[in-house]
């Protein structure tokens, strides 16, 4: 039962696991993607509102004024560079002055000298760029990257890892020790409680064996006819208060099968009652011969029979020590033969 209990708190720790994982990356991708474009919207949105003077700075050669929007572009959160190239690809103005005259050769350049309209593409990975056209010849492109955002969101979501771990260790522990709280516990007090009426059953069963061999040792001028009916009352009612039954049959034999005590009024498994004789002076039934020869051979096994219409045990005792001691023959009248 442990064992199980263990297997269903694992199991539990697995299934939350995966329902974490899976929570965790549906709800990452979710944030990332709305952060992604609201900062992009943001950046687009300030290089719309600043594109109209730049324009108008270029096409005035006013190298200042120029020059002064270019490096206010590139100072916006996550705008990696800004700069202004002709259809040569010869970078006319940067906000990097070491990158001034640089020419680039990548066809994605190439393309984007040629737009009419403002474009919004993506140059490598999380490497956007954001052309704007000035005139036929010259184009304003501004790149901004998202790894920043990357690396900070992945940060989060290796902590949401950790705590969704510790939640799901957590319920490990709640899982389990509920688990024995309403099924081990139970399942332990039941086991203990059959246990103790076992031993209980045993102990009677000895009480009364040890009864009857006591009665084996006095005289025959001991042994009264009310002395006799004094002892059948008595193991009536240890029957009826520790055992919950009356046996219609109760036979003791001690391990050399000769008879020590007999309730038997119908005679139904012993014909002859005599108090010290053997088993095979008491009975003429084969069957019930034969049972008592295999558990003196094997004295380990209750053996179940039926003898008219009477369902009989016949079950060896052991002492405390495990001492084989005494056979023990009981039987009712089977129900279905009302």
């Amino acid at each position: 039962m442990k064992r199980n209990v263990i297997i269903l708190s694992l199991i539990s720790f697995l299934l939350l696991s995966v329902l974490v994982y899976f929570f965790i990356e549906v709800i990452y991708k979710e944030v990332l993607l709305l952060q992604k474009n609201s900062i992009q919207s943001s950046i687009v949105s300030d290089i719309d509102i600043m594109s109209p003077e730049i324009k108008a700075a270029f096409m005035k050669s006013d190298d200042i004024s120029l020059l002064y929007n270019i490096e206010k572009i590139g100072k916006i959160k996550n705008v990696k560079e800004a700069f202004i190239i002709d259809s040569n690809l010869n970078v006319l103005i940067h906000n990097d002055s070491s990158k001034w005259n640089k020419k680039y050769n990548d066809d994605f350049y190439k393309n984007l000298v040629t737009l009419k309209n403002k474009s919004l593409q993506n140059l490598q990975n999380n490497l956007y760029v954001y052309a704007i056209p000035l005139n036929e010849s010259s184009v304003l492109c501004v790149n901004f990257s998202f790894e920043k955002i990357y690396n900070d969101f992945n940060r989060w979501k290796i902590k949401l890892y950790v705590y969704g771990f510790i939640l799901s260790f957590i319920l490990l522990f709640i899982v389990y020790y509920l688990s024995k709280f309403l099924f081990l516990y139970p399942f332990n007090r039941t086991k203990k409680h059959l246990s103790l009426n076992e031993t209980s059953k045993k102990t009677i069963y000895s009480d009364i064996v040890n009864m009857a061999l006591s009665c084996r040792n006095l005289t025959k001028e001991d042994i009264s006819e009310n002395y006799s009916q004094d002892l059948k009352k008595l193991v009536n009612v240890i029957f009826k208060t520790y055992l919950n039954l009356s046996d219609d049959i109760f036979v003791i034999l001690d391990n050399k099968a000769n008879l020590i005590y007999c309730i038997d009024e119908d005679k139904v498994v012993l014909q002859n009652q005599e108090i010290g004789s053997h088993i095979v002076q008491l009975t003429k039934n084969s069957q019930l011969l034969k049972n008592i020869s295999d558990v003196l051979e094997n004295p380990s096994q209750v053996i179940n029979t039926d003898i008219s219409g009477y369902k009989i045990n016949i079950t060896p005792l052991r002492d405390e020590e495990d001492v084989f001691v005494a056979i023990i023959i009981s039987g009712n009248m089977r129900k279905d033969n009302f």
